[in-house]
């Protein structure tokens, strides 16, 4: 990585975790670090969509953003100009220079780039509910052969704040974006559950509906 590069990362992670703000210490860094424009291979879309499962802040729910590649970065930014805080959970690593890899991240790293000068023009409140942004991507093992870098990656409770810090911060919900709640989620949300938060999951074109989240073997 270049040192202009990695100034660019530096500056980019500081506003997607700006000081002050409850979520901030959830926000992970790999993808700030891993960030190298030479490594880009894929055209960006910057338009962002429209969101059609919320009309309006509700300052109770936290979102869960389980979407591919960089889709679930632009739908965090359409959500923080509805009053939601973004919060990249993002964990992959890239492969080295030539190599190839089960999951493809520079798309992510680039649209966090520029997404950091979409969210610096978004005035959104320190008591801001959260919304957390990860790959649907992040879970595929598939290798074609041992050569192919295995930077699959799954969510742990660590990962994200306890029951206990959502309840004190008035969180009683969890709306989970996305095809299905993957496996790694389930795990940590039937802990969640057990103490009281609600979740809910939507597609994205309907009002999230009310699931209930069972013990993972």
């Amino acid at each position: 990585m270049t040192e202009k590069a990695a100034m660019v990362g530096r500056e980019a992670f500081k506003i997607w975790a700006p000081p002050g703000c409850k979520w901030s210490a959830w926000v992970r860094p790999v993808p700030f670090i891993f960030y190298n424009p030479d490594t880009l291979s894929q055209v960006m879309s910057y338009t962002l969509p429209d969101i059609f499962f919320t009309e309006e802040l509700q300052s109770d729910t936290a979102i869960f953003v389980d979407l591919p590649d960089y889709e679930g970065v632009k739908v965090g930014l359409a959500l923080a100009k509805l009053g939601w805080q973004p919060v990249p959970l993002y964990n992959g690593t890239d492969e080295k220079p030539g190599g190839k890899a089960i999951t493809e991240n520079h798309s992510i790293e680039y649209a966090l780039i520029w997404g950091a000068g979409v969210l610096s023009g978004i005035d959104i409140k320190k008591d801001a509910p959260p919304a957390f942004l990860i790959d649907s991507n992040r879970m595929h093992r598939y290798r074609p052969d041992a050569s192919v870098f295995d930077n699959s990656w799954d969510l742990y409770s660590q990962d994200i704040p306890s029951a206990d810090y959502f309840l004190e911060n008035e969180i009683t919900k969890i709306v989970v974006f996305g095809e299905k709640i993957q496996k790694d989620l389930k795990r940590i949300f039937y802990k969640l559950q057990k103490k009281g938060i609600e979740f809910y999951f939507t597609k994205g074109y309907k009002e999230p509906e009310r699931v209930a989240i069972r013990k993972q073997r």
